[in-house]
């Protein structure tokens, strides 16, 4: 949707591509907000306009992904950075920010444009009116270990534009589905601990997890892909495929 360009001493311009012209000014908004709730972000500038292209200015971030880390990672610093993650999500979660979109109702929608059978549609459908249990907080909705920046002792949160207010479990199964398809031993072991971790800390089972990644991984299938990763999507859908468990 954008592409990073160094901009000045100390900060980058992320540039929206054309197609998605526009989306940095709600990126900005969100991004600000969030800063100003204590989250760790990379601090916006402010909006430009650049060759017709929109673009939100932030902090540079000197440092590497999450992912860069877990690569290097023994397998007692995987569980200690598998914890350090769930409590950014978690932190993440239980802050509020008034105007987000609510993300059960964006859900539904893509659930109605997801292409599904009509008897799969029609249980995730129920499933998520079940799931969803009235609480809101923010949910990043791309938090996965790329969009997490590792800058000394500090860790960044990249990537703001899925923001939606909803239920936290979403948001962990949406990192789930995110990472589904990663199988190097190291993410895999993390991500395991992840859900391990996040079922523990946020008090649901493994059938509520599930039938969490099943509603999210049939709502994705509204982003239009294809080939094995939409076949992929319809499994995890349809319970062919549990995740981490």
């Amino acid at each position: 949707m954008a592409e990073v360009f160094a901009y000045g001493e100390g900060r980058v311009v992320k540039l929206d591509r054309p197609e998605w012209s526009g989306v940095s000014a709600f990126e900005s908004d969100v991004i600000t907000k969030a800063a100003e709730a204590g989250l760790p972000v990379a601090r916006s500038h402010g909006v430009v306009t650049i060759d017709d292209r929109c673009g939100v200015v932030l902090d540079r971030i000197h440092g590497r992904e999450l992912t860069g880390e877990l690569l290097d990672a023994g397998d007692a610093e995987v569980a200690l950075l598998a914890a350090r993650f769930v409590d950014l999500q978690m932190s993440i979660n239980r802050t509020h920010i008034a105007g987000l979109p609510d993300l059960v109702s964006r859900l539904a929608g893509e659930l109605a444009h997801s292409g599904l059978a009509a008897g799969v549609l029609g249980q995730l459908t129920g499933d998520l009116a079940a799931l969803n249990d009235g609480r809101r907080g923010v949910c990043h909705f791309d938090f996965h270990p790329g969009n997490v920046m590792v800058s000394g002792d500090e860790w960044v949160v990249i990537d703001w534009l899925g923001v939606a207010s909803g239920p936290p479990a979403a948001d962990l199964a949406r990192t789930l589905v995110l990472c589904g398809q990663w199988t190097d031993p190291p993410i895999k072991t993390f991500m395991e601990e992840v859900r391990r971790l996040g079922l523990s800390r946020h008090g649901i089972d493994d059938h509520t997890c599930d039938s969490w990644v099943r509603v999210l991984a049939g709502a994705r299938l509204a982003e239009g892909f294809g080939g094995e990763f939409s076949a992929w999507l319809h499994r995890v859908a349809e319970g062919e495929v549990r995740l981490f468990a």
